[in-house]
């Protein structure tokens, strides 16, 4: 039996003598050139493996002594630069024949998809890690807030979760105030209230405030139910305070008046009404490239935030109205000139004295922005300008407005004419030239006038 017939059984086929020395070789892929395979021949057949695998070559030759043909056994050739040649073989002994024939796998290919799979699963376990860090590190902000905050269940009004300060509010301990009814924690005199104020804030999706008296002792406490959207259902989170409060000038704050903002996970600064900023974390200073916080503190938001004045002007009146804003569109501006769309999630900070805001500033990803304005900057026919009120100055409207009639009425003239430059101009009062250069403006210079 010739070498040539034997490769057809495998990626490599050896031809070994009774004493395991190669005789022969072949290959199908030349790329196994590079692991030496044409120095194999008059070599025992266990120098061309690694280590750990001459073993499993005295199986093969043993086994295929015994019974005339081994079971498989994968072994590995070493390499120049480093990277093994693992090769599954199955040796045979042929009568007649006078050598064993060695019939091998390649497995490279096997091994590539296993290390993608490996590295596949470090990567999962790399998110898995940072997700679980990420819920402990707020965790641990919703446990040592000296705010006293509930989640309860939209739907069946439940307290989903709560931290240590509601309970001593409540006078309830946490484990037993979780999985019973928001409406438990105050007296009978204030369930009704409670259930409309749940009922009204869920419809409207505002926040409501109530005051009520806690069930445990009668004290007096206020409560604020905000809704908000987690997985598919509308929940309800709800702040308490107690209505005899103490002299507390940073009351929902740490110890460390400031140090919490470092383990909010996003970019995050905390502003007055009138913009200036308290404080910001090392995200949003990497976000702006800005070196220290000291060169941030004390200056208007708006050297950073907002297309224009308007953006924070509109997201201080909403804040000051409503006491949160979510997902309001504007831009980020750096100190290095560039700027790119961000969204804001902004919530009151009750301090006892002037109100403060904590501002979350979330990047934009490119399937998050909405569709971009035409390359000569205006909006489309359809535009809802109404969109734009508050967050654009009112000139830039008009002047837009302007643009977009305007280029409706080109369209319709051509459309009348079928298409006759010199007859639309002529319906619209001008002249030729400046036709031709509202056309190049507007991008209608391949209008036809047909719908």
């Amino acid at each position: 039996m010739s070498l040539t017939m034997a490769s057809l059984g495998g990626d490599v086929t050896l031809l070994v003598d009774a004493s395991g020395s190669i005789i022969d070789v072949a290959y199908l892929d030349a790329a196994i050139q590079r692991f030496g395979v044409e120095d194999w021949p008059g070599r025992a057949w266990t120098d061309t493996v690694t280590g750990e695998s001459v073993d499993k070559i005295r199986n093969l030759i043993d086994e295929c002594a015994k019974t005339g043909a081994s079971r498989t056994h994968q072994v590995n050739h070493p390499g120049a630069r480093g990277s093994d040649l693992p090769i599954e073989y199955v040796l045979r002994r042929i009568d007649g024949f006078p050598y064993l024939v060695a019939s091998g796998t390649d497995l490279r290919k096997f091994a590539e998809v296993q290390q993608q799979l490996i590295q596949a699963q470090f990567e999962l376990e790399r998110e898995y890690r940072r997700v679980r860090e990420s819920e402990a590190r707020y965790r641990v902000i919703y446990q040592r807030m000296d705010a006293a905050l509930l989640v309860v269940d939209g739907e069946t009004r439940r307290i989903i979760d709560g931290n240590a300060a509601a309970g001593s509010i409540c006078g309830v301990t946490l484990d037993k105030m979780v999985g019973d009814t928001l409406v438990s924690l105050v007296q009978r005199d204030g369930r009704e209230r409670l259930m409309e104020a749940l009922a009204e804030s869920r419809s409207l999706g505002q926040s409501r405030t109530l005051a009520v008296s806690a069930s445990s002792d009668g004290s007096a406490i206020e409560l604020r139910i905000s809704p908000y959207r987690e997985n598919g259902k509308i929940n309800y989170l709800v702040s308490i305070s107690s209505q005899v409060e103490e002299d507390y000038p940073t009351r929902s704050l740490t110890a460390d008046k400031w140090g919490w903002t470092e383990a909010v996970p996003e970019a995050q600064i905390v502003i007055d009404a009138k913009g200036a900023i308290h404080s910001v974390n090392g995200r949003f200073l990497d976000m702006i490239h800005l070196l220290s916080r000291s060169l941030a503190v004390g200056r208007n938001v708006n050297n950073w935030l907002g297309a224009s004045s308007v953006d924070m002007q509109v997201l201080s009146n909403r804040l000051r109205d409503e006491g949160e804003v979510r997902q309001f569109l504007t831009v980020v501006r750096d100190d290095m000139g560039a700027s790119r769309p961000v969204r804001l999630s902004a919530t009151r900070i009750d301090t006892g004295g002037d109100p403060l805001y904590s501002v979350i500033v979330t990047e934009q990803g490119t399937r998050e922005m909405p569709a971009a304005a035409k390359a000569n900057g205006v909006h489309g026919a359809t535009s809802d300008f109404s969109e734009l009120i508050g967050r654009v100055p009112l000139k830039e409207l008009i002047r837009e407005s302007a643009d977009v009639i305007e280029k409706l009425c080109i369209e319709a003239a051509l459309t009348q004419t079928e298409n006759n430059r010199a007859a639309a101009a002529d319906l619209l009062g001008l002249s030729r030239q400046s036709l031709y250069l509202k056309l190049k403006r507007y991008g209608l210079e391949d209008y036809t006038g047909r719908a």
